[in-house]
């Protein structure tokens, strides 16, 4: 009798594991980068189990594309969430996407502007060409705005050229001299410097007033799954203040959960960006933005704080 108990008591512990999972909503959220300062939050929100105690079953996707194309993916209804640049993603908006930002991601514009080997200063790029990756997007942006607040006008002192692939192929054009100079992420920052390239230029110290990364979503999803976008905000936010606070365990978990290259290097890049992870974003900082791209509509055409201040409530 006794064993037939357990046996039973076994049996509903496991159906209740069952119908748990099998209650799990999914959510697909595209990334605009396989960055570490871009997919770190979601793997680290899926890895210690914050998705999940919200319900959700986070299916990340990470293309190393441009904003524009991460705003694609939103219409054809192929990811219900973006993580992307916020430049990209306001002037889609501005254009008449059906679009908006729930969220933010990451403060501040990560990049750092490396030269190739001769190049010492910003003004060494005179006459030169920079690679980027998407026209259109945040990468483009923070190199052109950054350098003109040091007196460097694009076509006027340097060109840009486009580079499809990300870092990666940025590097590599980089290295066999097709460009001069190239934008990068934390990571590949501190490989870049103990390859002995120099640090031209840090975006964030330039662009410091700028959100980088947000997350955005269509205006009919987040309305008609209010509940759904704020659980997701606020797992998002949860695994932020545990990569603040436990930085070693954030990078175990974010290698065990996807993230690809070298960890070591990853807890080195992550002191440069660590602070900068915030899903909070307010009206100014969106305005901020608009203001820099010539957008004269008002910051709550392109902004509903109503889910960010409901996760935040927790």
């Amino acid at each position: 009798m006794k064993r037939k108990l357990l046996i039973t008591i076994s049996l509903l512990f496991i159906s209740a594991k069952l119908t748990s999972a099998a209650e799990l909503q999914v959510i697909t959220v595209a990334l605009v980068s396989p960055s570490w300062s871009t997919g770190l939050p979601t793997a680290v929100a899926r890895g210690a189990g914050f998705f999940r105690n919200e319900g959700l079953e986070v299916r990340p996707v990470t293309l190393a594309s441009s904003g524009p194309i991460m705003m694609a993916l939103l219409m054809s209804g192929q990811a219900e969430m973006v993580i992307a640049g916020g430049v990209a993603i306001l002037r889609g908006i501005a254009r008449g996407a059906p679009v908006v930002v729930v969220g933010g991601h990451l403060s501040r514009m990560s990049y750092a502007l490396i030269g190739a080997k001769g190049l010492k200063t910003v003004d060494d790029l005179k006459g030169k060409a920079i690679g980027i990756t998407g026209i259109g997007g945040i990468g483009e942006f923070a190199v052109v705005e950054s350098l003109k607040r040091n007196g460097l006008i694009k076509d006027r002192d340097f060109t840009l050229l486009n580079i499809e692939g990300g870092t990666a192929a940025r590097m590599a054009a980089l290295k066999a001299g097709k460009v001069h100079a190239v934008p990068v992420t934390p990571g590949q920052r501190v490989q870049a410097e103990n390859d002995g390239f120099t640090i031209l230029l840090d975006v964030r110290d330039s662009l410091a007033d700028l959100p980088s990364n947000i997350v955005a979503s269509t205006k009919e999803f987040a309305k008609s799954n209010p509940d759904k976008t704020i659980r997701f905000l606020r797992a998002l936010g949860r695994a932020v203040d545990l990569i603040q606070q436990d930085k070693d365990k954030a990078i175990a978990l974010g290698k065990a959960n996807g993230l690809r290259g070298d960890a070591p290097m990853e807890r080195k890049a992550l002191d440069y960006y660590v602070q900068d992870l915030d899903i909070r974003i307010n009206k100014n900082n969106v305005e901020a933005l608009l203001k820099l791209l010539d957008i004269a509509d008002p910051p709550e055409r392109f902004f509903d704080d109503t889910y960010l201040s409901r996760a935040l409530a927790r």
